[in-house]
């Protein structure tokens, strides 16, 4: 994959990481309208947190079976 390319593919799965994140704190600020701003902000970081660690999860496990797959042959 030609640097290009891998730059493109970066950046375009950043906007919609970034796009999807700020949906979801719209999201949250709407249904815990009653809650103060710091509540808020607090439940979206847990949440932005929990989605990163089960992504490197995911991954590291990908990387394992790819690791796993080549010694087999």
């Amino acid at each position: 994959m030609r640097k290009t390319q891998f730059l493109g593919l970066v950046l375009w799965r950043a906007g919609i990481l970034i796009a999807g994140g700020y949906l979801l704190f719209l999201t949250l600020r709407v249904i815990l309208r009653i809650a103060d701003p710091m509540l808020e902000v607090g439940v979206a970081l847990v949440l932005a947190g929990g989605f990163f660690v089960l992504a490197s999860v995911v991954r590291e496990q990908i990387e394992d079976a790819r690791i796993a797959r080549s010694y087999e042959e």
